[in-house]
Formats: C-alpha cells, sequence, structure tokens
C-alpha cells in the first residue's frame, strides 16, 4: 500500500513536469526535453489562466500527499515537489513578469533559436527546422506582450533591460539566421522570410517600449521585505531575515577588505589593494593565445582534481572550449559557461571564450585581455569547470528521480556556493598558490559579499539602482559598465545574488558537521556524498546526509 502511494506521488510529479514542458518549451530545450523544440510558449490571456490554474491544481494535490510513510529520498522529492510548484504559483500571483516585464517576450523568442543554435544534441539541418517553427512564432508572441503589459506597472529599470534586449537580438535575425539558411538550401527560403517577419516583429515591439511603455512606466521592481524573507524560507529554506542577512554581507565584506590587505601587504606593502590588482590586469596572455591557455588551465584543474582524489568525475562527461560565436560576442564580452541540459543523454559543457577583435583599436584589445589575466585564469578555470560548477552539475544531471533533477529550480543555493567554496578549498590544496592569485580570488569574493549587501538594500528599498552601481564601482571596484550590468540583474532576480558567498557558508557548515559525524572519512567520500544528493538547498542535503 505504501509503495503503491509513493509509486503514485512520483507518477504525478511525472504527469505534472511533463505538462509543465509543454507550457514552457524553451525551458523544456535547456532542460534536455526536445519534443517542444519548434514552439514557443503561448502567452495568450487563456493559456496564462490555464497554466495558473494548472500550478494551483499541482501544488494541492502534492500537499495533500501524507508522504510521512515515503522512504527519505521520496520524502525529499516530495517537499521539492511542493517548493517547485509554489514557486510557479508564485511566479504567477506575486511576481507576474508576464504583466509587468517587456523583457518577457524578447527573452522567448531569442533564448529559444540560440539555444538550438548553440546546443548540438542533434544534426544543424533537424536543428535549424526547428528554429523555423520558433521563428515563425515570435510575431505572435511579441504581439501577446504588447497586449498583456500593464503599462503603469513596468519598473523602469526592467524597460530599460527589454529595449536593450531586443535591439541586440537583432543581429541574430537580420545576419546570423539568413547566413546559416544557406547550409540548408530546402527550407533556406522559408528561413529567411521567417527572420525578415521576426525582425519586423522586434522592430514594431521597441517601438512599443520606447513610444508606449516609457513614458508610463512607473512600477516598482523591489520585492518587499514580506516577500524577500518568503523567498529566502521556501526556495532556499534558509532562516535568515533580512536584516541578518545585511548584517551578515557587511561582515563578510569588511572582514574580505581585511584579508586582501594582508596579501598586499604580502607582496608590496608599498602599494594599495587596488594598485596590485591593476598590475595583476597587465600580465595576460596574446590575443591568439587565449583559447589554448583556457584549454590548457581546464586540464589541469581537471587532473588536479583526479591526482587530489577530490571528487569521483562522472564518466562520459566533456567540457568543450570553443571561441564565442560571432553573434553572441555583443553579449558575452569575456566568457561564459553553458551547462548540459539536465536530461541530455550526451552530457557536455560548453565554455565560450570570446576572441579579441584584431580589428578594433590597440587599447580595446588590451583591455579585454586584461579580463583574462594570469591572476585570474586558474580561479576561472576551477569555479566553472573543476571541482566547480561543470563537475557539479553534470554530477547532478546523473542522480536521483526526475524531480531530483530539478533541484536547482527554486534555488541556486548549492549550485552557487558549491563553485565558490571550490575556489578557498582548491587555494588550500596548492592549486592557487601565487599571492597574485590569492589576491584575485579575494577581490571576486569582496564582489561576492557586495551581493548580499545590495540584493538585500535594492529589495528593500534602502538603496536605488543608481546607488547599487557606484557602491560596486567605489567599494568593490568593478568598472562601471560591468557594475551597470550587474545591478541591473540584481533587480530581477531577489535572492539570487546573495546566493553566491551564503551558499558557500552552508556548504561550509554541511562539511564540517558531516566530518564531526564521520571522522575519518576521505575528502572524496565526502564530496561524492554532498555532490549525490544533487542540486538540493543545503538544508534539504543536510536531511539525506544525516
Amino acid at each position: 500500500m505504501e509503495k503503491t502511494r509513493q509509486a503514485g506521488f512520483y507518477h504525478q510529479a511525472e504527469k505534472f513536469i511533463n505538462e509543465f514542458m509543454e507550457a514552457a518549451p524553451v525551458a523544456a530545450t535547456q532542460l534536455g526535453d526536445h519534443r517542444f523544440d519548434d514552439r514557443l510558449a503561448d502567452y495568450s490571456k487563456a493559456a496564462l489562466a490555464r497554466q495558473k490554474q494548472m500550478a494551483k491544481d499541482a501544488l494541492e494535490n502534492f500537499e495533500n500527499f501524507d508522504s510521512s510513510s515515503f522512504d527519505l529520498d521520496a520524502r525529499i522529492d516530495h517537499r521539492l515537489m511542493v517548493q517547485i510548484t509554489k514557486y510557479l504559483l508564485r511566479d504567477f500571483e506575486q511576481f507576474r513578469g508576464h504583466l509587468r516585464d517587456p523583457g518577457t517576450y524578447c527573452q522567448e523568442g531569442m533564448s529559444g533559436v540560440f539555444l538550438l543554435l548553440i546546443k548540438e544534441f542533434a544534426p544543424f539541418e533537424e536543428r535549424m527546422k526547428k528554429i523555423l517553427g520558433r521563428l515563425q512564432s515570435i510575431p505572435e508572441v511579441l504581439a501577446q506582450g504588447k497586449e498583456n503589459i500593464i503599462l503603469e506597472e513596468v519598473p523602469p529599470v526592467w524597460n530599460e533591460i527589454a529595449m536593450d534586449s531586443a535591439r541586440q537580438g537583432l543581429a541574430l535575425f537580420t545576419t546570423i539566421i539568413p547566413a546559416l539558411a544557406q547550409q540548408v538550401p530546402g527550407i533556406a527560403q522559408d528561413l529567411i522570410s521567417a527572420s525578415q517577419k521576426a525582425t519586423q516583429a522586434f522592430e514594431d515591439y521597441s517601438r512599443f517600449l520606447s513610444n508606449e511603455v516609457t513614458p508610463k512606466a512607473c512600477g516598482d521592481f523591489a520585492a518587499g521585505k514580506k516577500l524577500f524573507e518568503e523567498l529566502l524560507r521556501e526556495n532556499h529554506m534558509l532562516d535568515y531575515t533580512t536584516a541578518d542577512l545585511l548584517k551578515t554581507g557587511w561582515k563578510l565584506f569588511e572582514d574580505t577588505e581585511k584579508a586582501m590587505e594582508e596579501v598586499a601587504r604580502e607582496i608590496d606593502h608599498e602599494k594599495t589593494v587596488r594598485q596590485l590588482l591593476e598590475e595583476n590586469k597587465a600580465d595576460h596572455p596574446k590575443a591568439e593565445e587565449l583559447l589554448d591557455v583556457y584549454r590548457y588551465e581546464m586540464a589541469r584543474a581537471r587532473q588536479f582534481v583526479i591526482d587530489h582524489d577530490i571528487a569521483t568525475i562522472p564518466e562520459g562527461e566533456t567540457l568543450k572550449i570553443e571561441p564565442t560565436p560571432p553573434f553572441l560576442r555583443g553579449i558575452i564580452p569575456y566568457a561564459a559557461y553553458m551547462m548540459p541540459g539536465h536530461l541530455e543523454k550526451i552530457q557536455q559543457g560548453i565554455f565560450l571564450v570570446t576572441p579579441v577583435d584584431p580589428e578594433s583599436p590597440a587599447e580595446e584589445q588590451e583591455e579585454k585581455l586584461k579580463g583574462h589575466n594570469y591572476a585570474k585564469l586558474p580561479v576561472t578555470a576551477l569555479h566553472e569547470a573543476y571541482p566547480g560548477h561543470h563537475l557539479q552539475l553534470v554530477y547532478a544531471n546523473s542522480v536521483g528521480s526526475l524531480p531530483r533533477k530539478l533541484g536547482n529550480f527554486i534555488s541556486t543555493l548549492f549550485i552557487e556556493g558549491w563553485a565558490f567554496y571550490c575556489e578557498e578549498l582548491m587555494e588550500e590544496l596548492g592549486y592557487i598558490d601565487k599571492p597574485s592569485q590569492k589576491l584575485g580570488r579575494l577581490a571576486d569574493q569582496l564582489w561576492r559579499a557586495a551581493r548580499i549587501i545590495l540584493d538585500v538594500s535594492l529589495h528593500t528599498g534602502a538603496m536605488t539602482v543608481e546607488e547599487g552601481i557606484d557602491f560596486l564601482v567605489e567599494r568593490a571596484g568593478l568598472e562601471p559598465s560591468n557594475a551597470q550590468a550587474e545591478v541591473r540583474r540584481y533587480t530581477m532576480s531577489p535572492t539570487q545574488p546573495m546566493s553566491y558567498l551564503i551558499g558557500k557558508l552552508e556548504i561550509l557548515k554541511l562539511i564540517n558537521d558531516y566530518k564531526k559525524t564521520n571522522p575519518n572519512t576521505s575528502l572524496k567520500t565526502l564530496h561524492d556524498a554532498v555532490l549525490s544528493c544533487g542540486s538540493l538547498p543545503p538544508r534539504l542535503m543536510r536531511e539525506q546526509l544525516f
């Protein structure tokens, strides 16, 4: 009887996830479910009402399951499904992005096409046929956006982001798709025609954002104290109040500043931290060496994990280091990691490195290369690849049930915390061994501590966007353009920015408790135990491990 009830839960979970995939085809593509690759989401009022009711019904269904007699894994998976459905319902009822965020509709089309271009899960011609279907859906999606958006509820900063996104996306439809269409002559004309219509729709949507939304946009992006604390409690399963979190952020920020000053004195007691960080930037690879240096460093990090028995590397995983495609170079100025889909059979991550444009002015080329300096490269390699994001995400994709594979859907606390935890771990083990690299790691930690301060301050109304940008420039040392991009993102994702450093703290607590319970365990056994839980919030991991 109990096994039947547990099996019934998993049947209902799979049924709901399949319904969600069908309603959110771009998310399905990202997760590795390719049944709906030729579609975009339906944002009609009737479809949105159906999706909202679907989330309500699923939440009621999962909350009514008595999981007390389930085995441990199933109890955790049940809790996860309750939180996932709450998350979706909160998105409809409280965040209301389909009514308040014009960028929702830009991203649907651009991401839908981009994912099919960049992920090589099927032959190129097959993917281009799916792209055609999505291109043909773009005008309708943007028209639905114009109908749905409540102008007065749009935060001005979100409208600015949407306008920038619409402008940047045009190259995809005016240049890239028409060029690629020549490689599939059977549908080339259809692709070109659909691209032209998508271009017209985006230009029309841009005019709508500029002429209709801009004069009336006066919404508030701030989540507010009540919702922010609800997200901490429900999504991340943390007990922090906003006041606790802000206090923690400031302590971490000030402690990191002191640690940076200590390392700086070891390097050169006559120079400031900022001077030394600027000097680090001057020591970088040549433009033509860039990809090879990343390939070498990531291979070195992988071998270091093996040689020091840090964690098991899942069988069959690969990481491809490639130049950023031309159509993405405007939005990926330096580098980016793309994880394999949760459900993909081939677990291949992609690390994109944007080449330096040889036609650009010499000072601009030098500025780009400074972002790839040798003090930063090893930290980037271990954070993004081994034992950081790539290793953890591939591991998570290889374990557990279908609900467990979606653990990162509600919280990035473990994912971001793990990669950040790995930075300090690899320094302790000797992979990061130069003072300049240690200073660079601490500079990144200062920036992550600043994220906690800004996350709380922006979403409780204690800081404006402009004040947040100034803080990152003056106190964390970011360039103004990067600071602006960061703060804009923070306005759209309350509690995500704090997850990096707070996640690291939660992981350190978890690991220390595991060591106390298993005093003779090896580092590899410890890390494998943690990684085998999947991408769960650390509180659920604690239930699994203890």
